[in-house]
């Protein structure tokens, strides 16, 4: 499902009409109908609170099934805070609030082998995270190929 679906049966499933989710999320009635529509998406801020307020993760929100990815450094988006933003304000569904501001890369110069080497300052905690023990070899030859996948990089 879509986020504009996955927010319309949230808000009918708890009983509320428009105004109420609206006055809930401190939002207008016109927002939510936006959302609703899939012409706008909540903030960072709104998804975090939408989050809290009805016991759903930000990605499920988002129409996710599993984890989502930054489409710049792979980062896992979990929480509100770790996602970018438009040029509008909205969150970005694709990429993280490090590398994705106001509708563009904060690093805009950065090449695939400098995200690479950004990624490797964080081995020691994904190896301590996932039980692995890759070494900085090992890992920057996975991330060659693993960031090539990605959106901002598959060119």
């Amino acid at each position: 499902m879509e986020t504009k679906e996955i927010l319309a049966d949230l808000r009918t499933k708890s009983g509320l009409t428009q105004d109420e989710m609206a006055e809930k999320l401190f939002v207008t009635r016109q927002a939510v109908s936006r959302w609703e529509t899939g012409k706008t998406t909540p903030n960072p801020d709104t998804l975090k609170l939408i989050s809290e307020e009805f016991c759903i993760s930000i990605n499920s929100l988002l129409g996710g099934n599993e984890p989502a990815v930054c489409q710049s450094c792979s980062m896992t988006l979990l929480e509100a805070e770790d996602l970018g933003t438009e040029s509008d304000g909205s969150a970005s569904i694709e990429y993280c609030s490090h590398c994705y501001r106001n509708g563009g890369f904060t690093d805009a110069d950065r090449t695939m082998d400098e995200m690479i080497e950004t990624n490797l300052h964080f081995l020691d905690e994904f190896n301590a995270q996932n039980g692995s023990s890759y070494s900085e070899d090992e890992a920057r030859a996975i991330l060659r190929m693993h960031l090539a996948t990605l959106k901002r990089w598959a060119n």
